[in-house]
């Protein structure tokens, strides 16, 4: 006989199948528990998604009878006085009041100071430089008034030049200062007349 051929028909592995079936079965069982969580989330999903319709569904008849409340000449009127009110707003935040200044000077000039001459300008910021030519009865006065603009906290850059003595003794001077905003807000001048009136 050749020693090549074989001579029994019996396979020598094992027919075993088991371990193939066993992956088989995890691999189904994976693809069922993915397959079921699909269609719980598409469920849930599902039930959201109603939810909010309805929900929507009850704001808007809500809406409705809201607005059937009130007349659409009445809402149109109110909204046209919203404008209105804000605008309003919006200007009386941006008005400026020069006056507040000559209130602010008459209470920070001292009794022997006077002022003869007055010059405003209006900056791009909100602030304000002013220009004053003005009389004391000595350089002590002037000295004082100096001092009294400069511990100002509206005042900045408080200049005093341009003293001189006149034939008759006084001291004639310049200053030039800058006006911060908060001092010309018409808003904040009528603050603090109402608060001075009550």
């Amino acid at each position: 006989m050749d020693p090549q051929v074989q001579a029994s028909f019996i396979p020598k592995k094992s027919l075993d199948t088991t371990a193939s079936r066993g992956g088989f079965g995890l691999l189904f069982l994976l693809a069922l528990l993915i397959f079921v969580a699909s269609i719980v989330a598409a469920g849930g999903s599902f039930v959201y998604q109603q939810y909010l319709n309805k929900t929507l569904a009850d704001k808007k008849v809500s809406l409705d009878r809201a607005q059937g409340a009130y007349e659409p000449g009445t809402i149109q009127d109110l909204a046209r006085m919203d404008q209105r009110i804000n605008q309003a707003k919006t200007l009386m935040s941006k008005h400026i009041a020069p006056s507040a200044v000559f209130a602010f000077l008459s209470t920070q000039t001292l009794e022997k100071v006077s002022f003869s001459s007055y010059s405003f300008t209006l900056n791009p910021d909100g602030s304000a430089k002013i220009a004053l030519e003005g009389k004391a009865d000595s350089f002590s006065t002037v000295a004082l008034q100096s001092d009294q603009f400069g511990s100002s906290k509206v005042l900045k850059d408080v200049v005093f030049s341009g003293i001189t003595v006149d034939d008759k003794g006084a001291v004639d001077f310049s200053v030039s200062a800058t006006v911060d905003p908060s001092l010309l807000s018409y808003t904040a001048s009528l603050q603090a007349a109402n608060a001075a009136s009550q």
